[in-house]
């Protein structure tokens, strides 16, 4: 932005140099030059508690996510609603989104798709046959907390490999521990579902 603007200013210099400008073309080049910097301000920050920008974020990469069918107009409005929650499972102080879909295009007989996304918005893994509620472990696998999803009629325990969670829940061991004793990070009734 600053390139053409500066290219102008110099236009209207050089050929000052010609001839003489008046006070009002001087008064356009400094409204030009103060509308710019304006406009190269830094972007307001937001922080992970900023849950209306989360949920932006969270629409965004769903819609590109599946833009091929949603142009097609497969994916119908009972299925362009989410769930969500917060969590940092790897410790680094920055907040991984947990987002529950809903409708006919996500969910069958088996459970809904799930996404699990970076605090940038990332995709980290696509669940499939998965239901809520989820639960926090407190055991970890390379670094980040094992998750507890129901998924294929039992609660399964769904370790980090070093790069992703397995995306078929419904092929790992069954969960024997106390889920009592485990934070509840989702539940179907307690949390508000949004669109995009």
């Amino acid at each position: 932005m600053r390139l053409p603007l500066a290219s102008i200013l110099l236009v209207i210099l050089i050929s000052s140099c010609r001839e003489t400008k008046s006070f009002e073309d001087l008064t356009v080049v400094t409204e030009i030059l103060e509308e710019e910097d304006t406009l190269t301000e830094a972007p307001e920050q937001f922080t992970q508690e900023d849950q209306e920008n989360i949920q932006r974020l969270i629409g965004l990469t769903l819609t590109d996510q599946f833009k091929e069918d949603i142009d097609l107009g497969i994916v119908d409005s009972l299925s362009r609603k989410y769930k969500y929650v917060q969590v940092d499972l790897n410790d680094d102080s920055n907040k991984e989104i947990l987002v529950g879909l809903t409708g006919p295009y996500f969910c069958g007989s088996g459970g809904c798709t799930f996404l699990l996304l970076s605090h940038h918005g990332d995709i980290i893994t696509q669940f499939s046959v998965t239901r809520m509620p989820v639960y926090l472990d407190t055991e970890k696998s390379n670094g980040w907390n094992n998750l507890i999803v129901y998924s294929g009629g039992d609660n399964r325990l769904v370790k980090f490999d070093g790069n992703s969670y397995p995306s078929n829940p419904s092929t790992l061991d069954a969960y024997s521990g106390d889920l009592d004793l485990l934070k509840k990070l989702m539940d179907w009734d307690s949390l508000e579902t949004f669109s995009y």
